[in-house]
């Protein structure tokens, strides 16, 4: 499976999967179980994280601006899946107006989320 659609703070997207593994390794079971539960997570409760996340670091390009569409920062751009054996984990990459280069990764783990911040925590 190359792309999952998933639904993230009610709009829906079909985002690639990116496997985390060395060239020549194979996809592990752990791998597959987790793009398999993707369908089950819930997005809604990462988006005051990340809003969190945009206030903390970027207070003063956001200045007295209220995040009311959250796609106007951050945007989903595909799912990174790591070699785990024991853990469901991933993370939501996306664009971030604010940090182009190092964006924002939105880190589940077992379907909870775990951690928002540069996509440099998961890669």
């Amino acid at each position: 499976m190359n792309k999952c659609k998933v639904r993230i703070w009610e709009r829906d997207f079909e985002l690639d999967i990116v496997y985390q593994n060395f060239p020549g390794e194979e996809v592990t079971e752990n791998q597959l179980k987790t793009v398999e539960a993707l369908v089950s997570v819930d997005f809604s409760g990462a988006l005051i994280s990340v809003e969190k996340y945009i206030r903390k670091w970027n207070f003063v390009e956001l200045g007295d601006e209220s995040i009311t569409n959250i796609f106007k920062y951050v945007m989903p751009k595909s799912i990174l899946i790591p070699r785990e054996d024991n853990k469901r984990l991933f993370a939501v990459l996306c664009n971030y107006r604010f940090d182009m280069e190092h964006g924002i990764a939105v880190v589940f783990q077992n379907e909870i989320l775990k951690e928002v911040g540069p996509q440099d925590i998961i890669l």
